[in-house]
Formats: structure tokens, C-alpha cells, sequence
């Protein structure tokens, strides 16, 4: 039994095909799945300039959509109310339905033609697709146990607007997750600076973001462009280099 005695090796996610009628190919897992890179289209250059923006793009992998399809919600609860159309595609290939109305309340239900396993520990959150822009749509928070599902699971689409037609192309990317240690981040609390470090400390941390506030104000209006520029270096405003920084 996977992760009770044959264990999916770390920084690994395994998936398993369905038959649908006939087995899943690699080829269109990939075409399903793909690693988020840091590329958008409605990026300007500017944007790549945001360490944070950068990074974030790259987080997790997307489920992109096989086929163009539409869809309408008449604002009601049931499962009736939410209208979706299968495009030419769809209907020539006769591909697994994976994309309709399953709970009602104008959600969209996506259902993957494989299965995800991941290492001991490690959930899958469901997320939107890092800074791509869905019209209509925002991709239900979910989290995942993977490492013991022993079967599939959905993503789920909650439609914002009624009465709006919103038309999804084929290879568009309709929901993302990421992979995160269990209980990770259950263990964070919140606590004031005061009641973990010394007086000392404290001033130091202010005083560093002052002084990163005044330079980033003035370099603002003479070089524009540079601001963030110690951030995105990997150090702070008196160039103390972080031992630990990720770089896009």
C-alpha cells in the first residue's frame, strides 16, 4: 500500500492514470498539469521587477483546461442553474466530461482523469492559478491529504457573477495547487515583537525599516526603476546580505 511501506520519494508527485476507456498517455497528463513558471502574458516589465510577484508565479502546478467550454449561472442554487457548454472539441474526441455542475450554488466542478499521491506528510491546497486572471471565476481553497487518498478529487470553481457568459479557451489554466508539509501552518501564532525580543532588538528592526522607507522615498522620485532593488538582491537597506534567499 503506497505510504505504508512503499513510500512516493520526497519533493515527488505521483500520478496514476484512469481508464476512461482506454489508459490516460503521459502526453495528455502534461497537457492536463503543468509546472507554473514566471511568465504571464499581462505582465509588463515592471512586474517581473516584484521579487514576490515573481516568485509566486512559479508556485505549485496548474490544471489547464482541455477543451474551450462556456458557462452561465442563473444565480440559483441548484445544479440546473449553472449552464455549461462543451465546445467542437470536446464533442468530436469524446473526452471524460471533467468539467460540470455537481453541487449547485453556481460552482463549477472539475474532475481530473488521474489520480495524485504524494510523499508521507504532505497535503495538496487547491488554489487559483498564481496571478492569472479568470474571468467570473475564483478557485475553492481546499486542502488535500494525498499522501493517503486512495482515489480522486475535484476542484471546484465558484462562478462570482450571474447572468454573465464567460467563454473558457482550450489550455487555459482554471484552477492550481501547491504542495505543504501537514499541520505546517496550524503551528503559527501571532505575537507582538515585545513579548519575543529585547528593547534592544526591537529598535533595531524599526529603524531599519525607517531608514529602508526614506530610501526607497527618495530614490522613488530620482530612480524609479531601482526601487526594491535591495530585496531583490537578497539584502536590506545596509546591503547585510540574507543567508537564504530565493532568486526568480
Amino acid at each position: 500500500m503506497i505510504n505504508q511501506g512503499k513510500d512516493v520519494p520526497e519533493k515527488t508527485i505521483v500520478y496514476f492514470p484512469h481508464i476512461e476507456p482506454k489508459p490516460i498517455s503521459d502526453e495528455r497528463v502534461n497537457s492536463i498539469l503543468q509546472k507554473n513558471t514566471k511568465k504571464r502574458e499581462w505582465f509588463t516589465p515592471h512586474f517581473y521587477r516584484c521579487l514576490p510577484l515573481t516568485i509566486g508565479n512559479q508556485y505549485g502546478f496548474s490544471v489547464v483546461s482541455e477543451y474551450d467550454f462556456e458557462f452561465v449561472w442563473d444565480g440559483g442554487h441548484n445544479k440546473e442553474s449553472l449552464s455549461i457548454f462543451m465546445g467542437e472539441e470536446f464533442q468530436k474526441e469524446q473526452l471524460h466530461p471533467s468539467v460540470y455542475s455537481h453541487f449547485g450554488q453556481g460552482i463549477i466542478t472539475v474532475n481530473l482523469p488521474f489520480s495524485l499521491r504524494t510523499p508521507p506528510g504532505v497535503n495538496l491546497m487547491t488554489i487559483n492559478p498564481p496571478n492569472y486572471v479568470i474571468p467570473n471565476i475564483t478557485v475553492m481553497t481546499g486542502v488535500v491529504e494525498c499522501d493517503n487518498l486512495r482515489r480522486d478529487f475535484t476542484f471546484n470553481l465558484k462562478v462570482q457573477i450571474p447572468g454573465i457568459r464567460v467563454q473558457v479557451t482550450k489550455g487555459t489554466p482554471i484552477a492550481a495547487f501547491i504542495p505543504i508539509p501537514r499541520y505546517f501552518a496550524d503551528q503559527f501564532e501571532l505575537k507582538n515583537a515585545e513579548d519575543v525580543f529585547d528593547e534592544e532588538t526591537i529598535n533595531e528592526e524599526i529603524n531599519a525599516t525607517n531608514d529602508a522607507n526614506i530610501h526607497r522615498s527618495t530614490v522613488e522620485l530620482e530612480l524609479p526603476n531601482q526601487v526594491g532593488r535591495f530585496y531583490f538582491k537578497g539584502t536590506d537597506v545596509y546591503g547585510n546580505e540574507f543567508p537564504d534567499h530565493q532568486k526568480p
